[in-house]
């Protein structure tokens, strides 16, 4: 069964008109006051770790770094840059590492800490946590969480593991016949693992540079055991594997400094991206898989590259270096938040900040 991502409402953005679009956009900053006014040079917001926006796009989560101690997801209205107008999710005892909405249900998010081994669902409608998961009882340090397309499914990777946890999207309990853990240790630990729009292929990110591709049973959550196949994609860890909404292509960036596309048909690479020289540490398609954002390590600008043709259109220059550069576009609006620079959520092209 295919699965519709997205409701594609704005008007498509031809590739000749998308550098001057982009460069007249302005960032609007949405920022979390830590308290009182910081001293001059210093930080006056919290540094965004990672966001995830729901399926309407009218809700963006962000997670920020602790403030005073407390573990907080943020839900900002993307047309209210004032915090008053926002809400916090509280719950969580360690640093949050990952968050995902349901894609069927845009009140329903999904987090998980490693520092406290918790998966917590959310009702960010009601403010209050729905289930809660404590993945040590599995073997399972939590650092990245996923919705399967039909939102029936969380998929979820450890840190420094072989295994993915399969949990029901709404009661949080094991899929099956529990944890799927890979038997080769040369293969190396794995990093990311989504489910394709088709919703019967589990890909897999390993950190030697591997992908395998795994059946992937959307009745049960189970995943086959043995790969479909395996894709020398890169050379070193796979650092972000996400799928294009029209089902063309799979990205993939790696601690390599590369990005590399895939026909998901063929399995083959039709296209790499090279213009860096950091590890990439976050890829996001826009919401007609038209173009990509790209965002690495240090101060290299965030690129927007047009997918298709593989031309650099625009860039986000930044001048504080990111650990965990966060990124994200709208999922029906050529939108993009992304971590703000030094602090803060910051989102390019939303309507109060237009030309």
């Amino acid at each position: 069964m295919q699965y519709q991502s997205t409701i594609l409402t704005h008007p498509a953005l031809a590739r000749d008109q998308a550098s001057t679009y982009f460069r007249n956009q302005r960032a609007r900053e949405y920022r979390e006051q830590l308290g009182p006014p910081a001293p001059r040079g210093g930080p006056s917001a919290a540094p965004v770790r990672a966001l995830a926006w729901n399926a309407l796009g009218n809700r963006i989560a962000a997670v920020s770094s602790p403030i005073h101690g407390t573990h907080i997801i943020r839900i900002w209205n993307p047309e209210r840059a004032d915090s008053r107008y926002s809400t916090e999710l509280k719950g969580h005892t360690g640093a949050i590492d990952c968050v995902a909405w349901d894609p069927t249900f845009s009140d329903r998010l999904a987090s998980c800490s490693s520092a406290d081994s918790t998966v917590r669902l959310w009702d960010a409608r009601l403010n209050r946590t729905l289930q809660s998961f404590r993945t040590g009882t599995v073997g399972v340090e939590p650092v990245f969480v996923r919705f399967t397309p039909d939102g029936r499914w969380l998929v979820v990777c450890g840190l420094r593991a072989r295994n993915v946890l399969v949990l029901d999207g709404q009661t949080l309990q094991v899929a099956g016949s529990g944890t799927f853990t890979d038997p080769r240790p040369q293969d190396g630990d794995i990093t990311r693992a989504v489910v394709m729009f088709s919703g019967d292929v589990l890909a897999i990110g390993y950190t030697t540079g591997l992908v395998k591709l795994h059946s992937f049973d959307p009745s049960t959550g189970e995943v086959g055991s043995d790969p479909l196949v395996s894709l020398n994609a890169h050379r070193t860890s796979i650092t972000c594997l996400e799928f294009d909404p029209r089902g063309r292509f799979m990205a993939l960036g790696s601690n390599d400094s590369l990005v590399s596309i895939w026909d998901v048909q063929e399995l083959v690479c039709v296209r790499t991206f090279a213009k860096y020289a950091q590890a990439v540490k976050c890829i996001s398609f826009s919401f007609d898989g038209a173009y990509m954002a790209i965002s690495v390590e240090n101060v290299e600008p965030i690129e927007i590259v047009h997918v298709e043709t593989g031309e650099f259109v625009s860039s986000v220059s930044r001048t504080t270096p990111f650990h965990v550069p966060a990124l994200e576009w709208h999922p029906t609006k050529y939108w993009l938040a992304y971590a703000g620079d030094p602090a803060g959520l910051k989102i390019l092209g939303t309507p109060d900040d237009r030309r």
